[in-house]
């Protein structure tokens, strides 16, 4: 006999796979009520919406939530019409995400590089983006040496999946993030590796990478100098054993931050929202409360 699913424990109940004319086709994975206060969930690099598999039906019962395939990952592929570096191409995109959906404020919300994207995106509509949610990111936070070394790092531990995708190996890769490998959500794998094996994910995956990892391309979109620039209520999230972002540079960053708090999560690693995804949930509800303003 199968084993039951009931409705509150099934993944997927409410959420929608859409593709979106955002500039270019652009998958999202949207629930909730459309008039409710938005939030814009953003992957990390290399990754796909569907990280936040443990988040969006949780928080779509309060907000319209959007988790978006970003320009050149997931199941949206690089479009040259963006132009220009890596970064500054996603904000255009999203930017005009925001536009077809109709959103007015909103609140984005990021985890590693989906955090900097986040950032630069309330730079670019300070006016819309109301809230923010940042999750581990040496791209925000670290300074420019341990930026580095963690961009180096996901060129080791990924390039190997990038070459032979597979449920195992993206299960491998993902559990050195985490500080329980009982945490990564199974459910996500198989999408993780169909993604990685699309035609032109490696050679777009390595081109942000080298976007990220020139001085001079990325300097204008460097986010630790600016940090006492965010007047926008903010929440840091970080794992105390995150082994990509280290702790005591979000300690001292949100400290220069006007309006910003840390909540730290212990015995987590890089990805608190689905390592602890019960409390992460309620945390982000409080936070956000019945919407910005």
């Amino acid at each position: 006999m199968g084993t039951s699913i009931k409705p509150d424990q099934a993944v997927g109940v409410h959420m929608q796979v859409k593709f979106v004319d955002a500039g270019t086709s652009t998958r999202c994975l949207i629930a909730g009520n459309p008039d409710a206060y938005p939030i814009m969930m953003l992957h990390g690099y290399g990754g796909t919406a569907d990280i936040w598999i443990r988040n969006i039906d949780a928080l779509a019962d309060r907000f319209y939530v959007i988790a978006v395939d970003m320009l050149g990952s997931g199941f949206t592929p690089p479009n040259e019409a963006f132009g220009g570096p890596r970064q500054a191409a996603i904000v255009r995109q999203l930017h005009q995400l925001a536009d077809a959906l109709g959103l007015g404020k909103f609140c984005a919300m990021g985890t590693s590089y989906g955090s900097m994207i986040a950032s630069l995106l309330y730079f670019d509509m300070p006016d819309r983006v109301d809230r923010l949610v940042l999750n581990g990111s040496a791209n925000v936070f670290n300074t420019d040496e341990r930026r580095a070394d963690a961009l180096t790092k996901v060129l080791e531990n990924y390039g190997p999946v990038m070459d032979a995708p597979s449920v195992e190996s993206c299960r491998a890769v993902t559990i050195k993030q985490v500080y329980d490998p009982s945490s990564v959500p199974e459910d996500m794998l198989l999408t993780m590796a169909t993604a990685y094996a699309q035609p032109w994910m490696k050679a777009s995956w390595e081109q942000g990478l080298r976007d990220l990892l020139d001085a001079d391309v990325h300097r204008p979109y460097m986010l630790r100098p600016r940090l006492a620039e965010f007047d926008v209520e903010t929440l840091v999230v970080w794992g105390r054993q995150d082994p990509n972002a280290v702790y005591e540079t979000a300690v001292a960053g949100v400290a220069l931050m006007p309006r910003a708090r840390l909540e730290t999560f212990e015995q987590c690693g890089h990805k608190p929202l689905f390592e602890h995804f019960e409390r992460y949930n309620g945390l982000i509800r409080d936070f956000l409360g019945t919407g910005g303003g």
